[in-house]
């Protein structure tokens, strides 16, 4: 399905970030621990994660590399009652780390109590003048027991999960799958399960809970607070404390 009509940003190096001396010496920002927790988990199954609306690309073009630019933009077709189809396309620049530009394509199909999603991704990194393609396939299903109980499954997988750097690293999507049940009503809710990702840092599988509670502030708006990595890191800092090898 054709993206409205307007071309994403070609993805070009920048004459201020890229195109840098032969003996240039890379320095790139390092964020907290804390912010990588923070964005691996806002990322995190972010392609399935909710639900696509149509957007149109903005009107005005972003003052790439003047400060951290988006734009992005979804159309969808509602080809039967319980069969719709999506395509969504984005551009983001991260100023003076990288640029990433992503389109996806996906179906949706419910049946009662049930709805299935599948996906098609690619994501194109350019990253100090080096250009980098990612493809993915995603999919999902959820069931939803009544009102105030749904279970969903969900897996990801790249065929490359690359690692750039560490101030990139919360950026960069991986092969991951998993499931959580959510609990609530309409005003609060809580997802509670566990998932399985690949770090590309370490080059591992590694399990991370899912604890992600959620407010709704209007039609448009829910705050959803992932706690899953935290809770990770802190019951990692207390085994370590009480272990044998503590001072």
């Amino acid at each position: 399905m054709p993206l409205p009509n307007e071309e994403l940003h070609q993805l070009t190096p920048s004459t201020e970030l890229h195109q840098l001396a032969p003996n240039a010496e890379l320095h790139p920002i390092t964020p907290t621990y804390s912010d990588i927790l923070m964005m691996k988990a806002l990322s995190s199954s972010e392609l399935l994660a909710t639900q696509i609306v149509p957007l149109p690309f903005a009107a005005t073009q972003p003052l790439v590399y003047g400060y951290d630019a988006s734009r992005t933009g979804a159309t969808s077709m509602e080809v039967s009652k319980n069969l719709r189809l999506t395509a969504t396309g984005a551009y983001r620049s991260y100023i003076g780390l990288m640029d990433v530009q992503s389109v996806s394509g996906g179906v949706q199909y419910s049946l009662g109590a049930m709805t299935m999603q599948g996906a098609l991704a690619a994501n194109r990194y350019l990253y100090y003048g080096r250009v980098f393609t990612q493809y993915g396939v995603s999919g999902q299903l959820s069931y939803c027991f009544n009102p105030n109980l749904a279970l969903t499954i969900f897996g990801t997988y790249y065929n490359t999960n690359p690692f750039f750097s560490m101030a990139a690293f919360p950026f960069v999507p991986t092969t991951s799958y998993g499931g959580y049940m959510t609990v609530g009503n309409r005003s609060f809710y809580v997802n509670l399960g566990v998932e399985r990702r690949f770090n590309a840092f370490e080059h591992m599988m590694e399990t991370v809970p899912i604890i992600t509670p959620a407010f709704k502030i209007s039609n448009k708006v829910t705050i959803e607070l992932p706690l899953g990595d935290l809770t990770k890191h802190l019951i990692e800092e207390i085994l370590i404390k009480s272990g044998p090898h503590r001072r």
